[in-house]
């Protein structure tokens, strides 16, 4: 192109805009109403999640903690450590008729945040409140146990659950306090006793000692044989197998009261079968029948699970209770 073209270009660029002869967009750049949805950037409009959970709640009224089987749908705009702490607060299935809530009511989940191995979590001020079928007086028992035990069970469930999950190693609590001021949120002892002390709490860590472990079942099976709490003691019989029944409690009790009496015992560590459903422990035990004092030593006692929870079946306990 010459150099006088070059300078008439602009010239007839904008003759050609006057003229209306600018020539149209290519169709693949045209937006017609047969083009596709666009796709929204809000994370509502994407599918949730879903993961296989264990979660941790109390096992009847016990001092333990038992484990459900859970699938989670997370939405993908929330963690998976909150939707857990959620999963808690919510509680149990309502197939887990043995299993019970362990938060209060109320209690919301603020914040989940990290730092290395430690889990940060925020709950508002309902945590510190009162369950709805606490007294105000819990000097007396049985508040006076179970005031401490539940929250302590609590707090338990929580780093259980998580550290199960492997999301952390420990679990530091904190709780927002609107009209409180405090140099920390962190949580503080008093929270275990209804008292005035402001000691700050080191983060938590997994208590197995609070688990319904095979080992502490059977603890449970022959503390409750051995104190002669029948009730405790038909509860951790299983009721689901099909070749050995659980009669009705009124028979079971008899029978076990017709047993001879346990009065001393200790437990092995015991082995879990691969697929986790079976169980063995190795017991130590005295017996006291009609005057008489046996001792049994490596009596193999064993266990089942039966909707997570680990039982011995009717026949094995009546023949652990009768030994000659």
């Amino acid at each position: 192109m010459t150099a006088r073209l070059r300078r008439l270009a602009p010239l007839f660029l904008c003759l050609m805009l006057l003229s209306g002869c600018v020539a149209s967009p290519p169709d693949t750049l045209v937006r017609t109403e047969n083009s596709a949805a666009l796709i929204s950037a809000s994370t509502s409009a994407l599918s949730a999640d879903t993961h296989s959970a264990t979660l941790y709640f109390r096992y009847d009224e016990s001092p333990y903690l038992a484990a459900e089987e859970r699938i989670l749908s997370v939405d993908r705009d929330e963690s998976l450590e909150k939707a857990l702490i959620q999963a808690l607060i919510d509680g149990p299935l309502v197939t887990s008729s043995l299993l019970s809530p362990l938060f209060p009511q109320d209690v919301e989940v603020l914040a989940v945040s990290r730092q290395g191995d430690t889990l940060f979590v925020t709950f508002n001020e309902a945590l510190l409140g009162r369950y709805a079928d606490e007294p105000g007086d819990i000097s007396q028992e049985p508040w006076k146990t179970e005031f401490p035990l539940r929250r302590r069970l609590c707090m338990d469930s929580l780093t259980a659950t998580l550290t199960e999950a492997g999301l952390c190693t420990q679990v530091q609590v904190l709780v927002y306090r609107e009209n409180i001021r405090s140099n920390s949120m962190r949580l503080h002892a008093g929270y275990f006793s209804r008292s005035q002390d402001e000691t700050l709490l080191p983060p938590l860590t997994r208590n197995e000692a609070a688990l319904f472990t095979p080992h502490n079942a059977a603890d449970a099976l022959l503390r409750a044989w051995m104190t002669q709490d029948f009730s405790t003691l038909y509860s951790l019989v299983a009721r689901e197998n099909a070749n050995d029944p659980r009669p009705g409690e009124q028979e079971s009790i008899s029978a076990f009261a017709a047993g001879k009496a346990l009065t001393g015992y200790t437990l092995s560590s015991g082995q879990v079968s691969f697929d986790g459903q079976r169980a063995v422990l190795c017991v130590d035990m005295s017996l006291r029948g009609s005057g008489n004092d046996l001792t049994f030593s490596g009596y193999p006692l064993h266990l089942s699970r039966e909707e997570g929870l680990w039982k011995i079946s009717y026949s094995s306990l009546l023949s652990m209770m009768n030994q000659d």
